[in-house]
This record gives structure tokens, C-alpha cells and sequence, in this order.
């Protein structure tokens, strides 16, 4: 048996008697190694693109991709291993935002419209490096799709489940349903990532302070999709003031006057 095969027989042991949950981490890595969580990226981009209309203003696409590569090169010094790359999905009524396994953003245009700054946008970027450099999805794929088929497909037993995983994955917008642990850490992350690229950290605060007030005057509809995985509670908000002031992260740029000419493209 291979060194493979028996860390891979070990987790599932150790899976069956203590249960998935607890060591979620443990065996995302071992069922979903780097190689295919790309595999699985690739397979949901095509999955995602083939259904969804991305933004054909060139402008608007490469200025985002500018501000994201600002911040993705503090997501690479933390994980190497994967590409990062971002795109706008052309929806005016989504106000979301979200990763794909193996380095994979994407924003819909309804977010860029609710921002009002640069510094914003990045703070929701940020966080979504961080799902990514945290391998979130890879973590929870073990207890949302089974671990007998990850485990056949981490052995390259059943390579052609990757496609029908990855509809499923689309189908059931798992990709999205992280948990509060998650969420908190992906914040962590994110208020690094912005901070270390210049923006202000508090512009993903001021944007989930934005969406609570929308929330709260009656417009969850629209923005279901960004409350469903990235909760706007009050307390939540709170723990990123306190993690803002812990971290003495002061000042920081906005730029909104740059950033409005852009939104009025949309």
C-alpha cells in the first residue's frame, strides 16, 4: 500500500470514529490535495461560465482585476500553491460574492453598484482570498458530498466524478455555504490582505454595515444571495472593529472619486 493510500485509510478511520466535523482540515487535505481542488476549480468555471454572463466591458473587467491583484499578492505569500484570478458576472440583482476552489473569484455587478468605494470592494475581495488561502470548500467537501467519493477520486480511482461533482457543487451553490467559523476567518484574513495593500480595512465593515441597513429597509430579496453566505450580523460587525483596533490597522486609502467613474459604466 501506498504512503498514500494508508494516510488516506487512516483519515477515514479516524473520520469513522469521531466524525467528519472534527477534522474537517485534516481531511480536506487529504481527500482534496492541491491537484484536485484545481481539477475541481477548472471543472466548476467551466460549470459556472457556461450558465452565467460575465461583463463584457473590457474597462470595468481589467480595473477590477488590477485592485484584486493588488491584494492577491499577499494571498500568495500565505498560500503559493494555487493562481488567483477574478471576474465580474454581469447581474445587476446579485449582490454577492464568491470563491471557486483553486483560485477563483467571482463578483457579480450588483455588488459593484451597492459599493461606494474602491476600499469596499477589496475588503469583499480580501475575504474571498481568504476562503481560498484557508481551502474552506476543499475542508467542507467531506461532509457535504461523502467521503467515499472523494476518497476514489483522491486515489484517481473515478476521475470522471469531478464533473459530476462539480454540477452539484453549481446546482446547490455549496461553494457559498461556509460556516461562522469560516466566515470569521475569512474576515481575518481579508482585513490583512486589504490593509497590506493600501485600502482602508474598514471598507469591508462599512460594506456589511450597508448591507444590514439595506436588509433592515426591506430589501432582502436582493441581496439574499451575499446575506445567505456572508451574514451581516451585528456581532459580526462588532468582532471586526475589535479585530480593526487589535490590529492597529489605521488609515488606508478609499478611493471613491476613481472608483465612481467605473460603477457609472455599470
Amino acid at each position: 500500500m501506498t504512503a498514500r493510500r494508508v494516510l488516506l485509510a487512516a483519515a477515514l478511520a479516524a473520520a469513522t470514529a469521531w466524525g467528519c466535523a472534527s477534522l474537517r482540515q485534516q481531511l480536506g487535505m487529504v481527500l482534496v490535495p492541491t491537484e484536485t481542488e484545481v481539477q475541481l476549480g477548472q471543472e466548476l468555471v467551466g460549470q459556472i461560465e457556461g450558465e452565467q454572463k460575465l461583463l463584457a466591458d473590457t474597462v470595468v473587467q481589467g480595473y477590477i482585476g488590477n485592485v484584486f491583484a493588488g491584494i492577491a499578492q499577499y494571498a500568495s505569500q500565505d498560500r503559493a500553491d494555487i493562481a488567483y484570478t477574478v471576474k465580474v458576472i454581469d447581474d445587476p440583482d446579485q449582490v454577492n460574492a464568491f470563491a471557486v476552489p483553486g483560485g477563483h473569484v467571482y463578483l457579480y455587478t450588483g455588488l459593484l453598484k451597492t459599493a461606494e468605494n474602491e476600499a469596499e470592494v477589496a475588503g469583499v475581495m480580501a475575504h474571498e482570498l481568504g476562503h481560498l488561502v484557508a481551502r474552506h470548500s476543499a475542508n467542507q467537501l467531506g461532509t457535504q458530498v461523502g467521503l467515499s467519493l472523494l476518497g476514489s477520486i483522491a486515489l484517481g480511482q473515478n476521475p470522471g466524478e469531478l464533473a459530476s461533482l462539480a454540477a452539484q457543487l453549481v446546482s446547490a451553490s455549496s461553494m457559498a455555504s461556509f460556516s461562522r467559523e469560516d466566515e470569521e476567518e475569512a474576515d481575518k484574513y481579508g482585513l490583512r490582505y486589504a490593509a497590506a495593500a493600501g485600502y482602508s480595512p474598514a471598507g469591508l465593515e462599512s460594506f456589511f454595515v450597508k448591507l444590514q441597513t439595506l436588509e433592515g429597509g426591506g430589501s432582502q430579496g436582493v441581496f439574499e444571495g451575499l446575506l445567505a453566505s456572508h451574514p451581516a450580523t451585528q456581532d459580526r460587525i462588532e468582532l471586526l472593529r475589535r479585530r480593526i483596533e487589535r490590529g492597529g490597522y489605521t488609515g488606508g486609502k478609499l478611493v471613491a472619486a476613481r472608483y465612481q467613474k467605473i460603477r457609472a459604466r455599470l
